[in-house]
């Protein structure tokens, strides 16, 4: 086994540390993007009944960067099969999704609708 010592070394842990940036970036954006922290499940913002979307886009501006909103739907044309709730100026994103999900769920039991409360990703 030789072990290499000088620049030859040094050049391995460079392009070793740029990857380890990339990849780390990489993660990052991707996280900012779909701004969920994945501990929940999500429904994308085109997925959604049009009357869902609309107040999605009403409550959007106040969400900041770590708001969350939560919805479920057994029906994508029928009023009173829908639910959707938002937590506003939260500091940390998973609290406001933890929220968002358990007022989802009560607001849900209330109105009978069987399918799962998601998060709402753009």
């Amino acid at each position: 086994m030789r072990i290499y010592k000088g620049r030859k070394m040094l050049r391995l842990n460079k392009k070793f540390g740029f990857l380890i940036l990339v990849g780390l970036g990489l993660c990052a954006s991707l996280a900012y993007a779909n701004k969920t922290s994945g501990l929940y499940p999500i429904v994308k913002y085109r997925e959604m009944p049009a009357p869902i979307q609309e107040l999605f886009s009403k409550n959007e501006p106040d969400l900041g960067d770590v708001g969350s909103c939560a919805t479920a739907f057994d029906s994508l044309s029928d009023d009173d099969k829908m639910v959707f709730t938002c937590s506003l100026y939260i500091k940390i994103l998973a609290e406001g999704e933890r929220r968002g999900i358990k007022r989802c769920e009560e607001m849900k039991q209330v109105k009978g609708i069987k399918t799962a409360c998601r998060i709402i990703s753009k």
